[in-house]
C-alpha cells in the first residue's frame, strides 16, 4: 500500500513537472525534485487520511497539494494560479 501511495504522489508529481516543462528544462532540478518528493512530501501523504478518489480527480489540471508545495519550494514562488500560504 505505501509503495502504490509512493508511486501515485511520484506519477502525479511528474505530471506537474511537465506541464511546467517549458519553465524548467535543467534535468538537474527534474532529478532533485523527484528525489525529494520520494523522500519527503510522498512521506507526508502516508500520515494524512487519504483523499477520495473522486476527490483527487476533481482536483484536474491543478495538481496536488503535495506538489503545489513542493514546486513553490523549488524556485520561491508559487507557479501561476497558486496562491502563496498565508
Amino acid at each position: 500500500r505505501r509503495t502504490t501511495a509512493k508511486a501515485f504522489a511520484k506519477d502525479v508529481f511528474i505530471n506537474q513537472e511537465r506541464k511546467l516543462g517549458a519553465r524548467r528544462r535543467s534535468d538537474t532540478v527534474l532529478v532533485s525534485t523527484i528525489n525529494d518528493a520520494d523522500q519527503g512530501s510522498a512521506d507526508v501523504a502516508y500520515r494524512t487520511p487519504p483523499a477520495p478518489y473522486e476527490k483527487s480527480k476533481s482536483l484536474g489540471s491543478g495538481g496536488s497539494m503535495v506538489a503545489r508545495l513542493k514546486l513553490k519550494g523549488i524556485d520561491g514562488r508559487a507557479p501561476p494560479g497558486v496562491e502563496p500560504a498565508a
